[in-house]
């Protein structure tokens, strides 16, 4: 399923999210990002201050942070789908109880982020992806 588009009511799994996000070149990562979340939160998750940034990683210029790009993908594609990308925004901007009330996308922009706290986002878009 790597490199393939899901259907627009189908969220991918976690190993799936996982397996796509990791398969595609970061020019491919980062603007499928900006197309759920926008280029200014990928801005903030790559920890830069411009958009400017953002544009020139979708035509050729590496992030200082691909890793951090690619989680977030992963974690984008899990909760939301291609017909409802305003969901991946509003996960990705709002405060999530399941995190102490701290917002995904700030916790993402952080470089030393600890493998804990990226077990706990994994587990957070894990419980809302499956959620009715």
């Amino acid at each position: 399923m790597a490199g393939v588009n899901p259907k627009p009511d189908i969220v991918r799994t976690d190993l799936e999210a996982h397996d796509h996000a990791m398969s595609i070149p970061i020019s491919q990562v980062v603007s499928e990002l900006t197309d759920l979340l926008g280029a200014t939160s990928v801005a903030v998750i790559g920890g830069v201050q411009e958009t400017r940034a953002v544009h020139q990683w979708m035509t050729g210029r590496e992030p200082q942070r691909p890793n951090a790009l690619r989680f977030a993908l992963q974690l984008a594609t899990m909760v939301s789908t291609l017909a409802h990308r305003e969901i991946a925004k509003a996960w990705f901007h709002g405060s999530n109880p399941r995190l102490n009330d701290q917002i995904p996308m700030l916790l993402l922009r952080d470089p030393e982020i600890s493998a804990s706290m990226r077990a706990e986002l994994l587990d957070a878009a894990r419980a809302f992806s499956t959620r009715s």
